[in-house]
Parts: C-alpha cells; sequence; structure tokens
C-alpha cells in the first residue's frame, strides 16, 4: 500500500507542475486532493469488472482525495517553484534537485527532451520526476507543456 500511495505521490508532484507558484497551502490542498481523487478513480478503473470495478473506482477517488491532498498540503511553493524553473530552463538531461527542509523529501526534475509540440502547443516537453521519500526512490515519467500563464501542465504520464 506504501508503494501506492509513494506513486500517487509522485504523479500529484508532476501535475503540480501546473500550480502558480504563489499558492496559499490551502489552494495546494485543494489541488492536490483534486488530482489525487481523479487518478485514483482512474486507477480504480482498471481493476475488476462490474460491481467490483464501481467500488474500486470509488476507493480509488477517495484514497486518491486523501493522499493527494496531504501532499498538496505538504508542498510548498518553494517545490513548485523549482519544478517549474526546471522545466523551463534546464537543457535536456540536466537535473534539477532540492530538499525539502520541511518535509525532508527530496526530489529530481530533469527535462529529457528538448521543445515538442503537442495537441498544437509547441512549448511541451518530456520529463522524469524522482522523489526520495522514507529512503525509497520513486520515478514517474510524463510530458507537461507550459500554459499562457507560465506554468507547466502535466499532459501525459
Amino acid at each position: 500500500m506504501r508503494s501506492v500511495l509513494t506513486n500517487f505521490f509522485l504523479l500529484i508532484l508532476c501535475i503540480s507542475m501546473a500550480a502558480c507558484s504563489t499558492n496559499t497551502r490551502e489552494q495546494n490542498t485543494g489541488i492536490g486532493a483534486v488530482t489525487g481523487a481523479v487518478v485514483g478513480g482512474l486507477a480504480g478503473s482498471a481493476i475488476g469488472s462490474g460491481t467490483g470495478q464501481v467500488v474500486a473506482i470509488g476507493a480509488g477517488a477517495i484514497v486518491g482525495a486523501l493522499v493527494g491532498g496531504a501532499i498538496g498540503h505538504s508542498m510548498d511553493s518553494s517545490d513548485n517553484m523549482r519544478a517549474t524553473n526546471a522545466m523551463e530552463n534546464n537543457p535536456t538531461n540536466k537535473s534539477t534537485h532540492w530538499r525539502n527542509k520541511k518535509s525532508g523529501t527530496r526530489y529530481t526534475v530533469t527535462p529529457v527532451s528538448g521543445r515538442m509540440t503537442v495537441n498544437g502547443n509547441p512549448n511541451c516537453r518530456k520529463y522524469r520526476t524522482s522523489a526520495i521519500i522514507d529512503g525509497k526512490r520513486k520515478t514517474v515519467y510524463g510530458v507537461a507543456c507550459r500554459q499562457a500563464d507560465g506554468s507547466w501542465q502535466t499532459v501525459r504520464t
């Protein structure tokens, strides 16, 4: 279960790159909860069929909302700002590393491609995000695109 929660955390981190670095803790909690619920529901939809699948979707959404809300609450604006800065400015395969002093979590964000066009947006990049939580490394790959307001939003994981 802890591994599943950690994977949710990493996915939430990737999606949270879309968050503005000036978000309040309450906004980050809300963003994390909503994102976690969606991700949890999608994960639950891949389990079973019929009534079992409906239960799995509901359980996944609830667990995802709780985990995502907690993660969003623990992230501060500096985490969002560092992830955004890495996506915007790092050359391909150049990592940005940091440790959140409050949570102790270590992060690494690495753009693994140059700019590419996705769904008409020419400002997209593939990335790899890793986090070390309680001594365990988890890694997520995805594609994020820069939005009109300068934030980066994950479009594929």
